[in-house]
């Protein structure tokens, strides 16, 4: 079995552990997935239902940038506001996929993978905001068991993982981070990953993905919440382009 190591590295304190990693289920993110119910929040919050009776999303529009969630999904989707051809306006999503658009006159049209034309859909009500539940060191690092581990199997290499730990309210989003890496690891061809050797989640102002070929770098603005870190879909073309 390929193994990983994890340096963990609590904010502005040193090196918290190093261990070596074996095996273990993929985390939910949205297990604890935790809401802020104020009046003027809830109001920017909306479930939204497909016309063809597909299922349902929330739209919160509370942070920049917004977040979309489909009831049932594992991840968060930021979604960044621009104007429409001909009018309106559109969400699109951080590989520039419009997500989401409502015309001049209100009307809504969500662009899901599974209808790609488009459905139409409408708002049924308040919701609560996205925002993740606190976690410990002790989540980051079993979060980082499960990333180390599926990266090693799918890549049959030695893998390890540098992270940073911070506050409870700020450790879910690196977290998520890692799920969204493991999500575009097993999305991508197996010759994205024949030399991957390092996984770096850190801190920056704004998300980002590189990888060179051998280390993936990805950066999380944990301020910004789930729309803080790239998409699964952004990290597998990262992993993609850089494949050498």
């Amino acid at each position: 079995m390929f193994r990983g190591i994890i340096s963990l590295f609590v904010l502005a304190a040193g090196v918290w552990a190093l261990l070596g990693t074996d095996g273990a289920s993929q985390p939910n993110p949205f297990q604890q997935m935790l809401g802020r119910d104020s009046q003027t929040e809830a109001r920017q919050s909306v479930w939204f239902e497909r016309a063809d009776g597909r299922g349902r999303f929330i739209f919160d529009r509370t942070n920049q940038p917004a977040l979309l969630w489909t009831e049932g999904s594992m991840e968060v989707h930021g979604a960044y506001r621009g104007r429409a051809a001909g009018g309106g306006e559109v969400w699109r999503t951080d590989t520039d996929r419009i997500i989401l658009r409502v015309s001049n006159l209100g009307g809504w049209t969500y662009f899901p993978l599974d209808r790609p034309e488009g459905v139409l859909v409408d708002p049924m009500g308040r919701a609560r905001t996205l925002v993740a539940a606190p976690a410990g060191p002790a989540e980051l690092q079993s979060a980082a068991e499960d990333m180390v581990s599926t990266l090693a199997r799918l890549s049959r290499n030695e893998v390890s993982a540098e992270l940073t730990s911070l506050t409870p309210d700020q450790n879910p989003y690196i977290i998520d981070a890692m799920a969204m890496i493991a999500f575009a690891a097993e999305a991508a061809p197996r010759r994205a990953l024949r030399d991957l050797e390092v996984v770096r989640v850190g801190v920056g102002e704004a998300p980002r993905a590189r990888y060179d070929g051998r280390t993936l770098d990805i950066s999380v603005a944990p301020q910004m919440g789930y729309g803080g870190r790239p998409s699964s879909e952004a990290i597998r073309l990262t992993l993609e382009r850089g494949a050498r």
